[in-house]
C-alpha cells in the first residue's frame, strides 16, 4: 500500500474527514425499498445463520448481534423485525457508488472498509469545513440513498473520534468538526480509551492499570514519550501524537495485492456424495480465480479443504486437505477447477458428512513475473489469458455467473441445483447488478 506524502502542503493546510455509512447493510435495503424506513431490520449471515447487522430500530428492540435466526424467529415476528439474507452483491455495488461519490467530492480517499473511508480536505480550498462536511453528507445521500456521518479533524485518529460523536449525537445532524474546536479536550475526556482507533482490548487493560481510561488522559502522556513507546510501541506513540493534532499518517492510496486468496462457504445442507462436493469445489475455485485475475496475478499453489461435522465424533479427524504446486503459475479457471476436483477426490471419504469446503490459492505473483517451464503442458498461454479476460468482461457487464463453467452447476435450473448452495430465504433483489432484478415501477391499467 503506497502512502501519499505531498511536501507542497503543510500539515496545517490539511484536514481528514472520516465518512462512515450509517447502518450500511440496512440502509442498502432501504434505498430500494422505502417501506423499510423507520422499521427494525436484521441482516443475517451466510445460510441465514445469525444476525450480523442491525438497524437502529432493531438495536432499540433488543435484538442482539449474533442472535441465531432459528432461536429468535418468534421474537422477530412479535417485534416486527424485518429479516433479510446477506445480499453482498448489492452491498458491494452500493459501497462502490458511495466511494466514487466521495472521490468526486474530495481530493483523495482511502477506502478503509466496505462502509468507511478517509477523505482528504484542503483547508485552503474549503474555508468552512463544517459546511463542506454537510455538503458531503447531503450529496452522498442524494446520489446513492445512503445516509452517512462525517467526522473532520487534523488527524485520522481524531477524525474517527469526531465521526463517532457525529453519529451518536443527533444535535450535530451527522457532521462534527474537531479542527480548531475550543472544547476538544472535553470531548476527548468523554471518549473511553477503548474507543480510540488502534487501541485493542489488551492494550486497553494495560492502559487502565496505569489509570488511563479516556482519550484526554492518553493525550497528555505526550510529555513522557519514552514511557509511551515502552508501553505502547511505535504505533502507540503515533496514536498519542495524533490525539495532540500531529498527523503521523497520510492517506493510503491504492491497495496491496493479496498474498493468499481464500474462498470458503458452508453448504446449504450437509453433503455426502462426491459429485455434489466437486460441484461446490468447482464453484469456489472459479470464484478464487476471478479474484486472482482482478488483481492481475497468478497463483503457484492450490489447496483444497473439506470440513466435516466435528461433533459427529469428537475423537475423529474432521478436516481433510491436500495441496498441489503448479510448475507454472496460472489464473486459468479450467486448470484450477481440474486440479481442485482431483484434490477433493483424494481426500474424500465415503460415508462422511461434509458441511464446508474451502479453496486456498497461494504463491501469488504478478502476471508479468510468470516463470515459464519449457516442458510443462499446463503453462498459462496467451489464448487462455484472453479467454479468461473475455469471461470476466462479460460477467462484469451483465452480472456475476452470466458465463460459467459447466462443472460449477450454476447453469442448472433452480429446481435442479444441488443443496450446497447457501440458504438465502430472505434475500432481497440484486437491484444494481442483475438485469432481471432491476427495480421496475408498477403501473395501474
Amino acid at each position: 500500500m503506497s502512502e501519499r506524502n505531498d511536501i507542497s502542503k503543510s500539515p496545517a493546510s490539511l484536514a481528514y474527514a472520516m465518512v462512515d455509512c450509517n447502518n450500511f447493510y440496512a440502509s442498502c435495503e432501504r434505498a430500494f425499498d422505502p417501506a423499510l424506513i423507520g422499521k427494525p431490520i436484521a441482516i443475517l449471515s451466510n445460510n441465514d445463520g445469525c444476525v450480523i447487522a442491525r438497524s437502529k430500530e432493531a438495536k432499540e428492540a433488543g435484538i442482539p448481534m449474533g442472535a441465531p435466526e432459528f432461536k429468535y424467529r418468534n421474537e422477530f415476528k412479535q417485534k416486527g423485525v424485518i429479516v433479510r439474507s446477506s445480499n453482498y452483491a448489492l452491498y458491494g455495488d452500493m459501497s462502490h457508488r458511495v466511494m466514487e461519490t466521495l472521490r468526486h467530492l474530495t481530493h483523495d480517499i482511502e477506502v478503509y472498509s466496505i462502509d468507511e473511508a478517509f477523505a482528504e480536505l484542503s483547508t485552503n480550498m474549503y474555508t468552512d469545513l463544517m459546511e463542506y462536511g454537510k455538503h458531503i453528507r447531503k450529496t452522498v445521500y442524494q446520489w446513492t440513498g445512503i445516509p452517512v456521518s462525517v467526522g473532520i479533524a487534523p488527524t485520522k485518529t481524531l477524525a474517527k473520534i469526531a465521526n463517532h460523536i457525529a453519529k451518536k449525537n443527533p444535535e450535530f445532524h451527522g457532521v462534527f468538526n474537531f479542527c480548531k474546536h475550543p472544547e476538544i479536550d472535553t470531548y476527548l475526556e468523554q471518549t473511553p480509551v477503548e474507543d480510540i482507533w488502534g487501541i485493542g482490548h489488551g492494550l486497553t487493560i494495560r492502559l487502565n492499570r496505569f489509570g488511563i481510561r479516556n482519550a484526554l488522559q492518553l493525550k497528555k502522556t505526550i510529555h513522557n514519550k519514552k514511557w509511551v513507546r515502552k508501553t505502547m510501541a511505535v504505533t502507540g506513540l503515533r496514536t498519542v501524537l495524533e490525539l495532540n493534532g500531529f498527523p503521523c499518517s497520510g492517506l493510503s492510496i491504492g491497495r496491496d495485492s493479496r498474498k493468499g486468496i481464500l474462498t470458503s462457504r458452508m453448504f446449504g445442507k450437509p453433503l455426502f456424495d462426491l459429485p455434489n462436493i466437486q460441484e461446490a469445489i468447482a464453484t469456489f475455485a472459479s470464484r478464487a480465480a476471478e479474484k486472482l485475475r482482478a488483481q492481475n496475478s497468478v497463483a503457484s499453489y492450490l489447496q483444497v479443504t473439506l470440513i466435516g461435522d466435528k461433533y459427529e465424533d469428537i475423537r475423529r479427524k474432521y478436516k481433510f486437505y491436500a495441496g498441489y504446486p503448479l510448475k507454472v503459475p496460472t489464473a486459468h479457471t479450467p486448470t484450477l477447477i481440474q486440479i481442485a476436483q482431483r484434490l477433493s477426490a483424494s481426500v474424500y471419504q465415503p460415508g462422511r458428512k461434509y458441511k464446508k469446503a474451502a479453496i486456498m490459492l497461494t504463491g501469488i505473483v504478478p502476471n508479468s513475473e510468470i516463470q515459464m517451464d519449457l516442458f510443462d503442458p499446463e503453462k498459462y498461454t496467451e489464448k487462455q489469458y484472453r479467454l479468461m479476460e473475455c469471461m470476466d468482461h462479460i460477467n462484469a457487464k451483465f452480472g456475476r455467473n452470466h458465463t460459467a463453467f459447466a462443472a460449477t452447476g450454476l447453469h442448472k435450473k433452480e429446481n435442479q441445483r444441488n443443496k450446497w448452495l447457501m440458504n438465502q430465504n430472505y434475500l432481497s433483489k440484486r437491484y444494481t447488478t442483475r438485469w432481471d432484478e432491476l427495480l421496475v415501477a408498477k403501473t395501474n391499467h
